[in-house]
This record gives C-alpha cells, structure tokens and sequence, in this order.
C-alpha cells in the first residue's frame, strides 16, 4: 500500500484542502429531531441508528472539501456498544468512499501492550482468522510518553500507515509538562519536553520517507501555539503535522501557516465542534434536519478550507 504521508498529500492537492474532519458525536448537540427520537424508551440499535445516521450526513456535507476524517475513539466509547458499533459502520462507510481515516485514540503502552493495540487498528488481517481487519484505519494518534518501546510496535504492525505522535497539544494546561526544560545534566537549559519529543519524532520517521519528502511518522501540535509550532516544524521538517484547536478552542490560523514547512502540505488542521454543530439543536427540529444540517456543515468546511487557502497563498505557497 501507499506510504500514508503520500496519501494524505496527494488528497490535499488534488482537493485544495488542509481540512481534516473530526467525528466526535455528542447527542446533546444533534438536531432536536434526532435527541426526541430518544427522550422516550430508547434502545441500543435506535442510537446506534441516529450515530450513524449523524456521521453520514457530515461525510456527505464535507467529502468535497475533507483531506481526511478523525473519528475519536472517546466519543463513540461513551455511548457502550451501541456507540462501538457505530464507530465500526463509521469506518466501513468512510472506507466504502475511499476517504483517509485517522483513529484519534492516542493509544500508547508498553511494546507488548502497545503491539495487541496496533494490531486491533492498523493491521489489514484479524491475528487469528485469515479475515479483513474492520476496524483497520490509515492512521492513528499515539502518546509518545513511553519513548521508542511504544512506537516501534505501531510502526511494525503496518508500515504504510500514519502515525501522529502528541508533541505539543492545543489544551491550556499542556505547558504543565510539555513547556518544561529538559536540563543537560551541566547546569544549562535544554531543549523542551515538546521539542525533545519532536526530535524523536524526527528520528522514527526517518526510515518512512515518501516521495513528497514527509513521513509516516507525525506529530499532533496544537494550533493555538503558532509560535512553537515553528519551533517544532524546525526540529522536524519531515513530519506531518495535525492541528487541533481551529474553531472552538480559538487556534490561529498562522499556526497552520507556520507548520506547513517549505513545500506548504505539512499542516492540516483538525476541527470537530466548529464542523459538526453550526446549528443550536433547536433550529433543526423536523425530519428535514439531514439537508438543514447538512447544508449549514458544508458551508463551514468550505469556509475553513478557503479561509486556510487564502493564508497559504498569502503566505507565499499555491
């Protein structure tokens, strides 16, 4: 298969678009027609439905505009099997439209541990029947605490697929720890927490280069830190970047500027609440709600993605 760095760039490209799609499904912010559906004796095959249902109307409000699509594994975990099943049709539908999908579960462990993970989401057979993966994804995102013992068995387990590694992540707190300086042992500062685990991330993506120079092996940085996202886009100039925080947590669309690097496809930026709810739940109360909503996300995801464009090319790159 396609090396993933190589995939993503050519969807860019050919769709115009730094636009990545979050999938993070909360009923309390569905159409109104959708939650009284289940304000009375509701089942587990019923909210199943209405998931599912949720998520198709957005792939087809933003399948023009979306580079890839990142359904988070919490969102779907939350609602019990009910939601675990909708995240497997999730996955089976954006992979019947031939679109990128990106697992955000930040999966990580010791390299036994870490290994049975990514057999469950990156490797194209089942481990004991000669059967398709369902739940394979193209990539995933990783928490890069425990060093190269909880990477490499990611990056064996599939060689083609991507891998985001959190670096420096948009919430207010992450300076607690990733700001930190690392001290040199001699009595000087260092680099960061962040920018040793961008050097690390440089190091593991050496051996997955594609052809546009990037490889498997990226990094998550948070787009509302524009200047250390050019710190980190120096300390690993071959990473991917995927940048949460446009939207609802306020991110700068120069972060996304700022990560780019030298060709302009390094950076993409990961928006869910500012993609999936332009709506107040109580606009949308009839059973038009899949062309009300749908009409409302298509016209946010074309926005951010010209809006993204425009400072790109005012920025130099076409």
């Amino acid at each position: 298969m396609e090396a993933f760095a190589d995939r993503l760039i050519e969807k860019a490209k050919r769709v115009q678009s730094r636009v990545i799609v979050g999938l993070d499904p909360v009923v309390t912010c569905f159409p109104a027609y959708l939650q009284e559906q289940l304000r009375h004796n509701p089942t587990e095959s019923q909210l199943e439905e209405i998931l599912v249902d949720f998520n198709r109307v957005v792939v087809e409000a933003t399948a023009a505009v979306a580079v890839a699509y990142k359904p988070q594994a919490a969102f779907y975990e939350q609602y019990g099997l009910a939601g675990l099943q909708a995240l497997l049709r999730t996955i089976a539908l954006l992979r019947e439209r031939e679109q990128l999908v990106i697992l955000d579960g930040k999966r990580n462990d010791v390299a036994h541990t870490a290994g049975a993970y990514a057999t469950a989401w990156l490797a194209p057979r089942h481990p004991l029947f000669d059967t398709p993966n369902p739940w394979q994804v193209d990539g995933v995102t990783l928490n890069g605490y425990l060093g190269s013992d909880g990477i490499l068995p990611f990056m064996a387990a599939n060689t083609a697929a991507g891998l985001f590694v959190l670096t420096k992540t948009s919430n207010p707190s992450s300076g607690e720890l990733q700001d930190r300086p690392l001290w040199d042992g001699v009595g000087g500062a260092g680099v960061t927490v962040a920018e040793k685990m961008a050097e690390l991330v440089h190091q593991w993506g050496q051996s997955s280069l594609g052809r546009h120079g990037f490889s498997n092996v990226g990094m998550v940085v948070g787009a509302t830190y524009p200047a250390i996202a050019s710190r980190l886009r120096d300390i690993a100039p071959q990473a991917l970047f995927l940048m949460p925080g446009i939207g609802a947590q306020g991110g700068s669309l120069g972060a996304i500027v700022a990560g780019s690097g030298a060709a302009g496809v390094g950076a993409y930026a990961a928006s869910s609440r500012g993609l999936l709810y332009p709506f107040q739940p109580a606009e949308l109360p009839g059973a038009d709600w899949p062309e009300q909503a749908g009409n409302r996300i298509e016209a946010a995801a074309r926005n951010l993605q010209q809006t993204i464009q425009a400072r790109l090319q005012a920025a130099g790159f076409a």
